[in-house]
């Protein structure tokens, strides 16, 4: 069917007077946190209103774990409703704290993936996702580190999380690897086993169960 010019031009009037969706480019800098030794990370970005006509309003965030790490990651939206501007004016950018993700305290060495979705639109009550980037959240086997304190010696890890267990064998030969009893206690993100002077020799290690 041929189209009138009358309804043609309404019908461009229409598409014209259409609200133009302000677009988000939001990319999480770096994308990767190493998460040993640590309850939470933080993850900083960059927003990015693409728009020069339009404000763009950031309403909400939500987070997709993928495979294990939903069993072990969690979101923090505070992080996001604290730091990040409710709006972005035209052309308009922030550059800071995005969002934080928790790790429980059983989470084995390994690496985690989600992605984070901002909503929003051109009012307060937009919901369309704007943006969904992907982060990982990287937790490497801990390691061993030896200082002296005194007349002790002192052996300290990253914790938590990990549930890293310190085990100990007089001898190398066999496979009788026990639990240290030592006194341990975390301090800013590291646990410390005091280690008192021993004629005997002794070796130690960490393992996760």
């Amino acid at each position: 069917m041929r189209l009138k010019p009358f309804m043609l031009l309404t019908g461009l009037a229409a598409l014209l007077a259409l609200p133009v969706r302000a677009d988000l480019v939001f990319v999480v800098t770096p994308s990767v946190q190493p998460g040993l030794g640590s309850n939470e990370v933080f993850f900083s970005g960059e927003l990015i209103n693409t728009s020069m006509a339009s404000n763009l309003f950031l309403n909400n965030i939500q987070f997709a774990f993928i495979d294990e790490a939903t069993n072990y990651l969690a979101a923090d939206t505070n992080a996001f409703f604290a730091n990040v501007p409710g709006i972005l004016a035209p052309g308009g950018t922030y550059s800071d704290i995005v969002f934080g993700v928790a790790i429980a305290s059983n989470t084995p060495p390994g690496q985690y993936f989600g992605t984070v979705t901002i909503q929003g639109g051109g009012d307060v009550f937009g919901a369309t996702n704007l943006a969904s980037p992907l982060f990982e959240v990287s937790l490497s086997a801990a390691g061993l580190t030896l200082a002296s304190s005194g007349t002790n010696l002192v052996l300290s890890w990253a914790s938590p999380p990990g549930s890293w267990t310190l085990q100990q064998n007089s001898d190398l030969t066999t496979t009788n690897w026990t639990t240290a009893t030592n006194s341990t206690a975390v301090f800013n993100g590291q646990a410390r086993a005091t280690i008192p002077p021993t004629n005997a020799g002794v070796f130690y290690r960490l393992v996760y169960p």
